[in-house]
């Protein structure tokens, strides 16, 4: 597991727990003043299990999109790698074309896709860089290698759909009105919570802190599945967010491949004097 994995888990929970609190709380202050209710908590049963089927209804929806989302990083990674090596290709035997330049270019804008993902860029910002991958694209062509340039063009087409759906999955909600239904439900349990009457006050206790902490807990959950790209290194934001590591191991495939590029190449070019001299 990673290093704060565990507190990840668990981060949503343990911030609902204030909530939980505050309603237990304020329950037995009212049954402390003297107050013993207005309904019987059976009577409420019908409310709690509309509030469970729209919950089930919410996260049904929202889950669809969400393991859609997990597929996108993975996606993103095939094609930034696949240009990488199409460029790679296209680079052999042909001089004019600058090979290392080429990777160096997409090791750039694996990082900005990445910065982006993170929520440190802004979507015109990664897309100006893209525009980077298409200018390689040109150079392929320009250096005789018409073919390599369609496939990094279509490697292109596939990386701007999958970071366009990303977009639009972080910024639409799931079906508003149903949102503004379950927030107005779990409001209106909350009430009739309080003017329950129960047999004694820790029962009353018990099922105020189950039912506030299922409900609560329940709605940020479905609210955090609806975007699953608020990221940030620190894992100071969102509990339930995609896994960005097959970008961010591309990232490290790309850098290692960039840094032993750049190592051999200073020992091919003092060798050239060394060959000149013996001759």
């Amino acid at each position: 597991m990673r290093p704060g994995a565990m507190l990840v888990k668990w981060r949503l929970m343990l911030t609902t727990l204030p909530y939980v609190a505050v309603a237990v709380g304020a329950k037995l202050g009212l049954h402390y003043a003297g107050f013993e209710g207005l309904v019987d908590f059976s009577d409420v049963g019908l409310v709690l299990g509309g509030g469970v089927f729209l919950i089930g209804f919410m996260l049904a929806g929202t889950m669809a999109d969400f393991k859609e989302s997990e597929r996108l990083p993975g996606e993103a990674a095939c094609s930034l790698e696949t240009l990488e090596e199409t460029f790679a290709q296209a680079a052999l035997g042909r001089p004019t074309i600058d090979g290392p330049r080429l990777r160096r270019t997409v090791l750039e804008v694996t990082e900005a896709v990445l910065r982006w993902m993170r929520g440190r860029a802004g979507t015109p910002s990664v897309l100006t860089d893209i525009e980077r991958l298409r200018d390689c694209a040109q150079e392929l062509e320009r250096g005789g290698a018409g073919p390599y340039a369609g496939r990094s063009l279509n490697e292109l087409h596939a990386l701007r759909r999958t970071l366009t759906r990303v977009h639009v999955i972080s910024r639409t909600g799931f079906l508003p009105s149903g949102y503004a239904l379950l927030e107005a439900l779990t409001a209106a349990i909350f009430i009739l919570l309080g003017v329950s009457k129960f047999k004694n006050s820790i029962s009353e206790a018990a099922l105020v802190a189950f039912v506030v902490l299922i409900y609560v807990y329940m709605l940020r959950l479905i609210r955090d599945i609806d975007d699953p790209f608020e990221h940030s290194d620190d894992g100071s934001t969102g509990a339930a967010e995609v896994d960005l590591f097959p970008l961010v191991e591309l990232r490290d495939r790309l850098a290692a491949r960039v840094a032993a590029e750049a190592a051999a190449q200073p020992s091919v070019v003092g060798s050239a004097p060394a060959s000149t001299t013996m001759r």
